[in-house]
């Protein structure tokens, strides 16, 4: 059956693009269609069996879609601009998330909010009414002076960033990965000694779409640096990206 040739190709190929996998299936049947080979790829990608890394790519994973359970602090933050404007486009995350992949622990979190150009001043206003630390796009100086245990950081939104997940608009794990070595404020919060473990953590535990998160980082203007880093210091192996 033709589910069963895929399957077979899959376990003795841990990663593997679409054209190689329809060359190699038409040889057994020389007039299936590409969508039916999409349809069943889709269907194994859903429940987690492969996870497309890259264009084209594809890798066996027993890995999952990175998720991570906001403070309340972020959380609220999140309903409050969606209950006064409903339309805007913004992302968030927050320091406390790395302490999942950090060697030593992070005691006093911070949530960064990143709204589409020209709203973020608006943004910050609000948010400013609500809670007693609120920085608009701080040089380090200014928010290692003003920061307090739940600061939030409220800054511009880059274009072609990853879209985000869940409810409460979360930044992936792609665009977050990207952020920290980024030459603002998100590339200072944590020593460059953690980035080893968090970047190679986070490639060991979950789905990464390296074409997206490149993607990213050749907007920012850091992919080179972030390939350096990823192939000279860790054991990620960076296939067909």
């Amino acid at each position: 059956m033709l589910e069963g040739t895929i399957e077979s190709y899959i376990r003795n190929h841990p990663s593997f693009t679409t054209a190689g996998l329809t060359d190699d299936i038409r040889k057994q049947y020389p007039n299936i269609g590409r969508s039916t080979i999409y349809s069943i790829l889709k269907k194994k990608r859903d429940v987690g069996e492969i996870a497309h890394v890259g264009k084209g790519l594809y890798m066996s994973s027993g890995k999952q879609d990175y998720r991570y359970e906001l403070s309340d602090t972020a959380k609220e933050s999140v309903l409050l601009i969606r209950e006064e404007y409903p339309l805007i486009d913004f992302q968030v995350w927050e320091l406390y998330q790395m302490n999942e992949f950090v060697n030593h622990q992070l005691s006093r979190n911070t949530v960064i909010i990143e709204t589409e150009t020209m709203l973020d001043e608006t943004v910050f206003n609000l948010l400013f009414e609500h809670y007693p630390h609120v920085l608009h796009s701080p040089t380090l100086r200014e928010y290692y002076k003003y920061a307090g245990d739940e600061t939030i950081v409220v800054g511009r939104l880059i274009s072609e960033a990853p879209q985000p997940f869940g409810e409460y608009r979360q930044a992936s794990l792609e665009k977050i990965l990207v952020d920290l070595f980024g030459h603002g404020i998100t590339g200072s919060f944590l020593p460059r000694s953690e980035y080893v473990a968090i970047c190679e953590d986070s490639f060991r535990k979950y789905n990464i779409n390296r074409s997206r998160m490149f993607r990213y980082a050749r907007r920012r203007g850091i992919e080179k640096e972030i390939r350096t880093f990823l192939q000279s210091e860790t054991d990620i192996v960076l296939e067909g990206v």
